[in-house]
């Protein structure tokens, strides 16, 4: 082992003890409890662990976009204005929520890089993993079914004496059909840590220390985000940190899978000093929102939108029929693919491997996190214009729409001559809704419009400087 990795694994280890070590006692614990898992036809032991971790991240994947709809469809005018702080609140509660989903989807890519699994940024994607997802994908503003639904997937196998004579009547209200229409998230957690700890069935040379380099970490995703640092929703509150886990080790892998379950289904009840979990936060939601009846949080956005393809083909949907509103949904497409090709164009270039590869990983996170704050600010747009005809109410909403592939080129020259390629068809959509949505937002289109140009350059940059037609990534740490 060389210096320069012993150096970066000693200090992983310090953030890593300083993030987790009051999980350890439950991964001994839990550890004790679990059986060993049955691997099914056709898998090897790592290879369903990748598969497993693959499910995993289209959970997080899914639920991530899924609160992000639910918060951006909070607030309008017909809010009263007595009750827009407490709505306010409860839309930072569900953004919070979001970016922890955001630190968990990333955690999984860095689990999935230990072991030499290929990363996976997709969500839905496998219909025969129905088993493990919570429930069907569905954009939804909020409501009290919805938020109950949330409280159910994100809940504990038992619930605390608090809310546990509730546990039935919620269910029915968020799954009418029964119980049995949901899975919890914390299952499919249970069942990776059982499968990675068992040194019977995964050897300790499946974790690779030596991908430590190219994981993302706490410093680069986590920064402003930890120890409250992102703003209590009211005063009193904990404020959960955004978990950003690295792992070179079995045991570090599951440390990082203890944490990730236990921000969501946790019952801190009786722990003063410990922050809430997804769980906790939804139910406080819950208890607040299914009080409100003689008026509307929500704008009336539609469900399910859609921007590409025409009006009808695909059933379940609602077409956005405005024709100016279309384009802006079209434009967030188009960033949300952006975010997704530069967070996984991140886990391809080492963080420790020379000031040239430093650079171009750092362009590249920069980049992830403008185009974070960008679906932010397309989406508030989007959810002030019309969804179809303007003589009526329905407003439009952030479809999210996935690509024709999440796949990165081969070739270091041409991934960067991916992201060159979504700037200029970026562009493109910036005319066509320049001057529809108000002045505000064309000078935001201007801003965004010089901030394309500058990374354009970088970009470009890069490209000429890239190896050669034969040469590829040096992929986790290896030629």
């Amino acid at each position: 082992m060389t210096f320069q990795l012993q150096r970066i694994l000693d200090q992983a280890h310090e953030a890593d003890v300083a993030q987790v070590h009051t999980f350890s006692k439950g991964v001994g614990a839990a550890a004790g409890r679990t059986k060993r898992v049955d691997i099914p036809d056709g898998f090897s032991a790592r290879d369903y662990a990748i598969f497993l971790l693959h499910v995993a991240a289209e959970i997080e994947h899914g639920l991530l976009v899924q609160y992000l709809f639910a918060a951006y469809s909070l607030g309008g005018p017909q809010v009263p204005e007595a009750h827009r702080p407490l709505v306010a609140r409860w839309q930072a509660t569900l953004l919070g929520i979001a970016r922890e989903e955001m630190g968990h989807l990333v955690t999984v890519q860095n689990l999935l890089k230990l072991i030499g699994g290929p990363l996976n940024l997709e969500r839905d994607d496998f219909p025969w993993d129905i088993p493990f997802y919570p429930f069907p994908f569905s954009l939804e503003p909020l409501s009290v079914g919805l938020i109950a639904r949330y409280v159910c997937i994100e809940s504990p196998e038992e619930w605390p004496d608090v809310w546990a004579a509730r546990r039935d009547e919620i269910q029915k209200i968020a799954f009418p059909g029964g119980a049995s229409d949901f899975k919890r998230v914390g299952q499919i957690y249970d069942t990776l840590k059982a499968l990675l700890g068992d040194k019977t069935l995964i050897a300790d040379e499946v974790f690779h220390a030596d991908t430590l380099s190219f994981q993302a970490s706490f410093a680069e995703y986590g920064r402003g985000h930890s120890q409250g640092a992102r703003g209590a929703t009211k005063p009193g509150d904990k404020v959960p940190d955004v978990l950003i886990y690295t792992a070179y080790s079995r045991s570090t892998a599951l440390l990082a899978l203890s944490a990730v379950a236990e921000q969501g289904e946790a019952s801190h009840s009786d722990a003063k000093d410990s922050a809430p979990s997804h769980f906790e936060r939804f139910m406080e939601l819950f208890l607040e929102i299914e009080g409100v009846t003689d008026w509307n949080p929500c704008r009336p956005v539609i469900s399910n939108p859609r921007a590409v393809g025409d009006a009808g083909a695909v059933p379940g949907t609602n077409y956005i029929g405005h024709p100016e509103a279309r384009v802006w949904a079209r434009l967030l497409n188009l960033r949300y693919r952006m975010l997704l090709a530069y967070i996984a164009h991140s886990f391809r270039i080492s963080g420790d491997h020379g000031q040239a590869e430093g650079l171009s990983r750092g362009a590249v996170l920069n980049r992830a996190f403008g185009e974070m704050y960008n679906l932010r600010t397309l989406a508030s747009i989007l959810v002030s214009m019309p969804a179809d005809d303007p003589a009526t109410d329905a407003r439009a909403a952030p479809s999210f729409e996935l690509p024709y592939s999440m796949n990165l080129p081969v070739l270091d020259r041409d991934v960067w001559h991916q992201h060159i390629d979504l700037l200029q068809a970026s562009k493109g959509l910036i005319e066509q809704v320049r001057s529809t949505a108000g002045s505000g937002s064309d000078d935001y289109l201007d801003s965004l419009l010089a901030l394309d140009e500058q990374a354009t350059a970088t970009f470009e940059a890069a490209r000429r400087g890239s190896q050669g037609p034969g040469a590829v990534y040096n992929v986790g740490g290896r030629a």
